[in-house]
């Protein structure tokens, strides 16, 4: 078999930031409409090595079994598909059942709530819980009562997760170098670390996991900023329990910061998401309002390029003079080289940035107190951010992330070598 003949390959190891032309080619299978969709369709079938396809396009499944289904396809891989859906809505319905609840529970403690993500794409815009997967729940309460919604939980039986860290899937390597992280204790959700992070996990009763944010994104723009999301919302209801949900211009400005980043997970699902909203003949997306949200959260490069993307790549309709607009818009130094750590694979240096963010935010808070002192406090912050029972695990763990990441970088090294 010629090098043009074989598969290309799909499993992806070193992850990426935008889709490969093999995720492509399923992607526009699954949100384009008539010939168009089939061809793409055939294209990605007779490129694709079916023992290896990677996690991201598995995501696609239940959408490209619809919207193929819709055009007439009959394959043995539609009952691949089938599958999937079949899967998704049952794994979706069980934790929609679980959501009215914990709305209602927060109503009853004067908390609003917004459904972010998966749950309010699936509400007003798939409007099928079998097209959409999802891992958890997303719910924002205002900041100012983050604590109140947090003790809410507990007492109706959620308990939190341990606090994420990088490299916080290989907790067991850790847990021999002498530390195991554990669940974030009750009382460790203070101000401080509501003030540096955004959301935190909590497990309900029946193992569902809801995914708490205060804030809309991991950034340090003023908590102010996500009035915006508040004030531009819309009402919806799960099971006639009351919420929130994000409008479409502010759901796809949502989606589009969230996905554009790089991810050892193949970033296809949230352009299919908003391929979705954008296709919803009951959307208007209000272009002037996402250049302003573009400004305000300081997300001018992600937006300049999704949208781009869907435009060229996905022929969707986004207006000639908005792209033009977001192409003049003025962008700082510290967002262009923001911008090219969050799209690049993570390299040495990032974990020191990391930890440079973290002293600019405990700085910020503590200027009053001088520089020997905030100095000295500063592995205090680091021990409670990171949710550490000692201050003796601070050092371990920047040991641990340095090791791990000079591993990553090498094997990730070695394997383009080895492409060449």
């Amino acid at each position: 078999m010629s090098n043009r003949e074989r598969p290309i390959r799909t499993v992806q190891q070193e992850g990426g930031c935008w889709p490969t032309p093999l995720q492509e080619l399923l992607l526009l299978a699954s949100v384009l409409r008539g010939t168009a969709s089939v061809e793409t369709w055939r294209r990605w079938k007779a490129s694709v090595d079916l023992d290896r396809i990677d996690p991201g396009s598995r995501r696609l499944f239940p959408l490209a079994y619809r919207n193929l289904g819709a055009q007439g396809v009959k394959d043995p891989l539609m009952n691949i598909f089938g599958w999937f859906y079949r899967s998704t809505l049952s794994e979706n319905q069980r934790r929609f059942a679980q959501i009215p609840d914990l709305l209602d529970a927060f109503r009853c403690a004067g908390i609003e709530t917004m459904l972010l993500k998966g749950a309010a794409l699936i509400l007003l815009h798939y409007k099928d819980p079998g097209l959409r997967p999802m891992v958890d729940f997303d719910i924002l309460v205002p900041a100012a009562k983050a604590a109140a919604a947090i003790k809410t939980l507990s007492e109706i039986g959620w308990t939190s997760t341990v606090t994420r860290l990088k490299g916080f899937s290989e907790i067991k390597p850790l847990a021999r170098l002498g530390w195991t992280p554990g669940a974030r204790p009750m009382e460790e959700f203070t101000q401080i670390y509501f003030s540096v992070r955004h959301a935190h996990e909590f497990v309900g009763p029946e193992g569902l996991v809801c995914d708490l944010h205060w804030r809309v994104f991991p950034s340090d723009v003023d908590l102010d900023a996500d009035q915006e999301f508040w004030q531009g919302s819309v009402k919806t209801k799960v099971d006639g329990a009351p919420a929130f949900a994000p409008n479409p211009t502010d759901l796809l400005f949502h989606v589009c910061v969230h996905g554009v980043k790089w991810n050892l997970l193949p970033p296809l699902r949230w352009l299919a998401d908003a391929a979705t909203i954008m296709n919803n003949p009951e959307t208007e997306i209000n272009w002037d309002r996402l250049i302003a949200l573009a400004r305000r959260y300081r997300q001018v490069l992600p937006l300049k390029d999704a949208l781009a993307y869907l435009q060229r790549h996905l022929r969707l309709s986004v207006p000639s003079i908005v792209l033009e607009a977001f192409r003049n818009l003025p962008v700082s130094e510290s967002e262009r080289v923001g911008y090219r750590i969050r799209t690049r694979p993570p390299r040495l240096m990032d974990a020191f940035l990391e930890i440079y963010l973290l002293y600019k935010s405990f700085n910020r808070q503590n200027r009053p107190l001088g520089l020997i002192r905030t100095l000295k406090g500063f592995p205090k912050f680091l021990q409670h951010i990171f949710g550490m029972e000692r201050l003796s695990y601070l050092p371990l763990y920047v040991l641990f992330e340095l090791v791990r990441r000079f591993r990553d970088i090498t094997i990730s090294s070695w394997n383009r070598l080895a492409k060449l």
